[in-house]
């Protein structure tokens, strides 16, 4: 058995340890539209329940984010005097008042870019979510 054989053998070995060390995390709120850290693996939540699991750079940072925000848009609808066709106008993204609870994630920092893709596409598994790093999105395009 080759050593680069080897090697993979044993990071895939350490997948489940990592993702245990992973959930074992504390669960954080993120108030900010910056993620912590950048050398990990995220896995998202909403209401208490995994959303998505992703790693920087290849997450979209204010896309996973804007759940804080709790952006929505407000369309009103208004039906002329003597008929005719109603006027619709929308509005621009607003907070919600009162729905301004922030995204919640867990996190592992890890220095490896491979053992940060397997533990994602590991942790996506295994929570049944998407994966946001493109090689694994090219992988699953493919299949």
């Amino acid at each position: 058995m080759s050593t680069a054989t080897l090697d993979h053998d044993q990071r895939l070995a350490a997948v489940p340890d990592l993702f245990r060390r992973l959930m074992d995390r504390p669960l954080e709120s993120l108030t900010r539209a910056r993620l912590p850290a950048d050398g990990a693996v995220y896995v998202f939540y909403h209401d208490d329940e995994p959303i998505h699991v992703g790693s920087p750079p290849h997450l979209e940072e204010r896309r996973m984010l804007a759940p804080s925000l709790r952006l929505s848009l407000a369309a009103e609808v208004k039906h002329p005097i003597g008929g005719g066709a109603p006027q619709v106008s929308v509005s621009e993204p607003g907070r919600k008042p009162g729905r301004t609870r922030p995204i919640k994630a867990r996190w592992l920092q890890l220095a490896d870019d491979q053992d940060r893709l397997l533990l994602e596409l590991y942790a996506a598994q295994t929570l049944g979510l998407s994966v946001s790093h493109p090689r694994v999105q090219a992988e699953l395009s493919h299949a």
